[in-house]
């Protein structure tokens, strides 16, 4: 048992964070970019709006898995703040879309 099988992780760990951070890049320029002028880009935003609810709940399993995966190989990871801070700021825009995503969903306007 000399081999720690959590000091290295598996390349998926890394592409599900450049995932994440693209994910989460798209979805702020959705309050940015005006899509109602391109006809590529209306579409494209269109079709998130349409899947927002699958979005975030990938969303909430990718925020989660990068957890239980930092505090698991806590000790491990090389840029530890970096790193945590990352996923703290997944997390906190996931939860103001959650947030967003129900405030206008429930026909309060």
């Amino acid at each position: 048992m000399a081999n720690n099988a959590l000091t290295e992780p598996a390349n998926t760990i890394p592409v599900l964070y450049g995932f994440m951070a693209c994910v989460q890049i798209i979805l702020m320029l959705e309050f940015v970019i005006d899509p109602q002028g391109m006809i590529s880009s209306s579409a494209f935003f269109k079709l998130i709006e349409d899947q927002r609810s699958g979005i975030l709940l990938l969303q909430l399993f990718g925020c989660a898995i990068l957890f239980v995966d930092a505090v698991l190989r806590f000790d491990f990871i090389k840029k530890k703040w970096f790193h945590l801070a990352g996923i703290g700021l997944f997390i906190c825009h996931w939860m103001f879309q959650m947030f967003v995503h129900f405030l206008s969903s429930s026909y309060l306007t």
